[in-house]
């Protein structure tokens, strides 16, 4: 019996003709949190719901014209496995000290709740728990509060 899936890999290949598929591929991987491998190949931990979007993305690529395989990955080096990780987590550290920043300057009631959302968009990306979470998430509280108070 094999090891349980750990990781998604998905590997691809567009057509030349058009740029759009390309960058509609690349945006869905860096809202999935991906780490890019190769131009055609990227990785994200494994759950249902990022094989679900991994298979979506694939169907997209294939509808595109080109060709598209997803491959649940039970094992990977541990030093490659541990590069992953350190990727992710310094691509959303570095999206947290952008929200960190945002928060300390004037802010409308509107921009407080793009923060927000902001917010929970990277944590749901966040897959190895980067430690600027906390961080963001106490900037976004303090600009609430000065915005109430």
């Amino acid at each position: 019996m094999n090891a349980p899936a750990k990781w998604v890999v998905l590997t691809w290949r567009l057509p030349s003709a058009s740029s759009t598929p390309r960058v509609t591929t690349w945006r869905t991987l860096q809202r999935m949190g991906a780490v890019l491998l190769t131009p055609g190949a990227a990785v994200v931990p494994y759950s249902d719901d990022l094989l679900e979007q991994t298979e979506w993305l694939a169907e997209r690529i294939v509808e595109s014209g080109g060709d598209a395989w997803v491959l649940p990955v039970s094992d990977l080096r541990e030093r490659d496995e541990a590069e992953i990780r350190e990727r992710v987590r310094s691509a959303r550290d570095q999206e947290y000290d952008a929200l960190r920043t945002k928060a300390g300057g004037p802010l409308t009631n509107r921009r407080v709740v793009a923060l927000e959302h902001g917010y929970r968009s990277v944590v749901a990306r966040d897959h190895f728990h980067a430690s600027g979470r906390g961080r963001a998430r106490r900037a976004i509280d303090r600009a609430r509060a000065k915005r109430r108070g």
